[in-house]
């Protein structure tokens, strides 16, 4: 996984003469170093490297800046560049990095780019293989949280202690899945690497996976409710706020839950748990095959008359209910007299065969009608 650009130099202005010229790192995460002698061949970088370059073949001001510009426009995190003497980057080079927020280096002729190239890729390697040892701890504590064995000591050794407060967010963009993956996926990841700072992501079916450490419930939901209003393709549901390591898997179960109904029952492409209300409920029976059977003896009658005589009378239903059962304001919602709602409302009754508005069959509608935009997913 990579690392903060601001981490790598640290490791090295010490012992090395290399010199940030730009205002900052500007938050740069680096994946992995290349050497980059021309700009014909930046076009097979990956992106997130930090290139090392000698400058021999830099002819002129206006060469380097194109050379830059591409580095950049492939997504590079950084650039250290080797000068002789006195030289370094002109004034104008180092106002255009910061003006594109791209971090410059300058380097010594004689700075040992091997040494630095190694020591990189030490930390680099290093912080991929934590990565790897926290993804795992994770999946042992959302899908095997009796054994704490597998996953306790995996978080604390790197600072995911026992009593902080966690969060679990999964989300999926599916629009943009391609055979090669899905990058939108990833930057997404990347981005809030940045934001909520203590995280651990994995991917699983699509989906991306998150847990963030010691952020508050308000700021996960904030920065996650900007995303989801950018891009509408992205769908997103928020767990509760787990009070310990131990509470992680519930916090996922409930993050899984929020997710699946902006598929179904919510039409809103963020959701957090806590605002699920009867949902709540509905969701989490474990038993849910009773579901079918309970929409068929509440409403089965009227789904199957619209089904054979091709109204709209379920539909009714559910806007009927929505207003409070309120005639008035029904009609306005469906844009009919309310005549010819009171007609269409006789119709359900006789349908249905029992009386609509006594307080029993009335939950029980509106809980079959809950059922019902949960989707079969659920039973």
């Amino acid at each position: 996984m990579a690392v903060a650009l601001k981490e790598l130099y640290a490791a090295i202005s010490p012992q090395y003469h290399v010199r940030l010229h730009t205002e900052s790192c500007f938050d740069k995460m680096i994946a992995w170093t290349h050497v980059v002698e021309d700009i014909e061949f930046i076009s097979s970088l990956h992106g997130e490297e930090l290139v090392f370059f000698s400058g021999l073949s830099c002819t002129s001001e206006e060469w380097l800046r194109r050379y830059i510009t591409e580095l950049d426009r492939h997504h590079v995190g950084g650039l250290i560049m080797s000068f002789r003497g006195e030289e370094t980057f002109s004034r104008e080079i180092i106002d255009y990095c910061n003006e594109i927020h791209f971090p410059i280096f300058s380097a010594s002729w004689t700075t040992p780019y091997i040494d630095i190239m190694r020591l990189f890729a030490e930390i680099l390697l290093k912080n991929e293989q934590r990565e790897t040892n926290l993804i795992a701890a994770l999946k042992n504590a959302i899908y095997y949280p009796e054994n704490e064995g597998s996953y306790l000591s995996h978080f604390e050794r790197n600072g995911f202690l026992r009593d902080m407060e966690y969060i679990v967010v999964i989300l999926s963009c599916h629009t943009y899945d391609e055979e090669t993956g899905n990058e939108q996926l990833n930057k997404i990841e990347k981005s809030m690497r940045f934001i909520l700072e203590n995280m651990i992501a994995y991917e699983e079916n699509g989906r991306l996976i998150i847990l963030t450490a010691g952020c508050p419930l308000q700021k996960v939901q904030k920065e996650f409710r900007k995303l989801c209003r950018k891009d509408s393709n992205v769908y997103a549901g928020i767990g509760t706020l787990a009070e310990g390591i131990k509470d992680i898997h519930r916090s996922h179960e409930n993050a899984y839950t929020a997710y699946r109904l902006t598929k179904t029952a919510i039409p809103r492409n963020l959701l957090s748990y806590d605002e699920l209300g009867i949902y709540k409920i509905l969701a989490d029976v474990k038993e849910a095959a009773i579901y079918p059977e309970f929409v068929k003896e509440t409403v089965g009658e009227l789904i199957k008359y619209d089904r054979e005589n091709h109204t709209d009378y379920m539909n009714i239903l559910g806007v009927y209910f929505e207003n409070d059962c309120s005639a008035v304001h029904t009609a306005q919602a469906l844009y009919c007299h309310k005549n010819t709602l009171a007609y269409k409302l006789n119709k359900i009754k006789k349908v249905l065969g029992y009386d609509i508005l006594k307080n029993e069959n009335r939950v029980k509608i509106m809980v079959a009608i809950y059922i019902l935009r949960l989707g079969t997913g659920y039973f």
